[in-house]
């Protein structure tokens, strides 16, 4: 494996928005990109849980839903994805097709919700091991599809005003079954909406982790899970788009397993169910609106996105067999030293020196314990003595702080170094093997994503 000092080699492509004097600016828009399911023709691949889990149908359509925000002439856009994740190949499509057709230089950020009932645009989930599920057809439409919603919201963006909230009620956290040692979750809701100047929302966007998999295994339908309920109750409450970026989903932060009690009934929402996976996105959506009930106007003149691309050694077998198969239709090309490269990016909204908001955008599923803190060092550990990598919340320093997950890339899970565990014995002395790894790019991907973080932060 390569030295770290060596993979640690940053192809920086920082570019910091200048503002004018132009005022806060907002605009927010959303395309389907629902697949059309027919079984006679070609299959579509559920993305998550296994190979051959075939669509037979559509519950709720999947989007690409967009907030474009601007204080000078290079607009940031914020866009969530209903999608298992999208490689830094597309998402750099949409990139370039957004700035061609716009004329202009701007920022985009693309997050997948990381939903497990959508269609396979990774190569991962296909009829067999082996076998890749990406079609590609449909992979370019999601690219044309935001491309779209990214050129609509900026168009669209007018003066606006920006609120921000947060909320843990402690019902969150039942909604979320950690299934690694240790068990932390970063259940926190943090909220944004800008509102033209008659008052009317222009889009909604909240940032939770948890990942969109409450309908398990078994469901076929096609569906963006809690999300696509979050999206319905937020927008009858609100107005305007909603748009929700999912955040440190790794570890294990899903509701499988969870046990959850429907308001409606007062009894346990049925495990696997529609009204499951309602329950946790109208939830969510009402606290969320709640809390920016309360919310007082937040003036920012400044928006700034930076952005560095740094070089992951490839630890992961399974990983370079995949590449190996062309699984991924060509993305993610492994490089002469082993190594694959992935974006890491920095959001920051600020008025003079006080900055207000502040996002890392973390290209994979990130632990949680390397968001908010509490990394153990446990027996069995694989690598005992790597140094604890510096939580990615803590060192910002903003009163409000995001962390998109799955943001401009997919590598798989996140694991701290010195929780990483790959050899007997297991962490904890368990009888089996902990999951993860297997879907991790390898062990110096987290000490590398906070180092990069962290040196974003210096500039």
């Amino acid at each position: 494996m390569q030295s770290k000092t060596a993979a640690l080699t940053l192809a920086l492509a920082v570019a910091w928005a200048t503002p004018l004097a132009a005022g806060f600016r907002a605009g927010a828009a959303y395309r389907a990109i629902t697949p059309e399911v027919n079984l006679s023709t070609a299959p579509v691949y559920l993305a998550g849980f296994g190979q051959n889990r075939v669509a037979t149908g559509v519950h709720d359509p999947l989007f690409v839903r967009c907030l474009a925000m601007a204080t000078g002439k290079k607009p940031v856009v914020l866009c969530g994805v209903d999608l298992i994740g999208l490689f830094v190949d597309d998402v750099d499509k949409i990139r370039q097709a957004a700035r061609q057709q716009l004329g202009r230089d701007l920022d985009v950020i693309i997050s997948s919700t990381h939903a497990h009932e959508g269609p396979d645009t990774m190569g991962l989930w296909g009829p067999k091991t082996g076998v890749s599920g990406l079609n590609e057809a449909y992979n370019q439409f999601v690219v044309q599809r935001a491309t779209e919603a990214v050129v609509a919201s900026v168009r669209g963006m007018k003066r606006a005003q920006l609120y921000l909230a947060r909320t843990g009620f402690p019902d969150l956290k039942a909604f979320i079954n950690d299934t690694r040692p240790p068990v932390v979750n970063d259940q926190e809701v943090i909220a944004l909406t800008v509102k033209d100047r008659r008052d009317r929302t222009i889009g909604t966007l909240i940032n939770w982790a948890n990942h969109p998999e409450a309908l398990g295994s078994k469901n076929t339908l096609i569906t963006a899970d809690y999300v696509g309920a979050y999206y319905r109750v937020m927008e009858t409450l609100r107005g305007g788009v909603a748009v929700f970026m999912n955040g440190a989903v790794g570890g294990m932060q899903s509701p499988l397993g969870a046990k959850i009690t429907d308001p409606t009934t007062r009894e346990l929402a049925p495990a696997g169910s529609f009204r499951f996976a309602e329950t946790i996105g109208e939830r969510i959506a009402d606290l969320a609106h709640d809390a920016l009930n309360n919310a007082k106007p937040t003036k920012i003149d400044r928006i700034e996105y930076s952005e560095a691309r740094i070089r992951i050694p490839v630890g992961n077998e399974g990983f370079k067999q995949a590449a190996q198969a062309n699984l991924y239709g060509g993305r993610k090309a492994f490089r002469p030293d082993g190594t694959s490269e992935t974006p890491v990016g920095y959001l920051r909204l600020s008025r003079g020196a006080d900055v207000k908001l502040e996002a890392a955008c973390i290209p994979g599923e990130l632990y949680p314990e390397l968001s908010v803190g509490g990394v153990q060092k446990y027996p069995g550990a694989d690598f005992p003595d790597a140094p604890v990598e510096p939580a990615i919340k803590p060192m910002m320093k903003a009163p409000f702080r995001m962390l998109f997950g799955l943001a401009n890339d997919e590598i798989g899970y996140i694991i701290p170094k010195s929780e990483w565990d790959e050899r007997a014995p297991w962490l904890q002395n368990s009888a089996k093997r902990w999951y993860g790894e297997v879907n991790s790019i390898g062990p110096e991907a987290a000490p590398m994503i906070a180092a990069a973080f962290a040196s974003l932060l210096r500039r």
